[in-house]
C-alpha cells in the first residue's frame, strides 16, 4: 500500500514543460550550426554526417522525453482494464459452477 502511494505521487508530480522546450530549442540550434563546425573535417560528406549525428541526438532526446512521462506513453490503462475483465470473467465462471475442474 505504501509503494502504491509513492507511485501515485510520482505519476501526479507535474514536470515543467520548459525543460523539454529548452532542450528542443537548444538541439535545433546545435543541429543547424553543426554543418559549419564539421565542414573543414568532412568536406563533401558534411550533409550526410550532419543528418546522422542530428538524427541520433534527436532520438536520444525523444527517449528522454518518453522517460520523463512514462505513464502517458504506455497503454497501462488498457492493460489494467483487460486484466480486470479477465479476472471478472474467471470469477463469474467459478461462481456459476460451470467450471469442470
Amino acid at each position: 500500500v505504501q509503494s502504491l502511494g509513492g507511485c501515485e505521487r510520482i505519476q501526479k508530480t507535474p514536470l515543467p514543460t520548459c525543460f523539454t522546450r529548452h532542450t528542443s530549442r537548444l538541439l535545433w540550434i546545435w543541429s543547424n550550426l553543426l554543418p559549419f563546425a564539421i565542414y573543414p573535417v568532412c568536406g563533401l560528406y558534411t550533409l550526410p554526417t550532419t543528418i546522422a549525428i542530428s538524427y541520433s541526438i534527436m532520438g536520444i532526446e525523444d527517449i528522454g522525453v518518453q522517460l520523463e512521462e512514462p505513464f502517458n506513453i504506455l497503454p497501462l490503462r488498457q492493460y489494467a482494464d483487460n486484466t480486470y475483465d479477465s479476472v471478472h470473467f474467471i470469477e463469474s465462471v467459478y461462481a456459476s459452477g460451470k467450471y469442470a475442474g
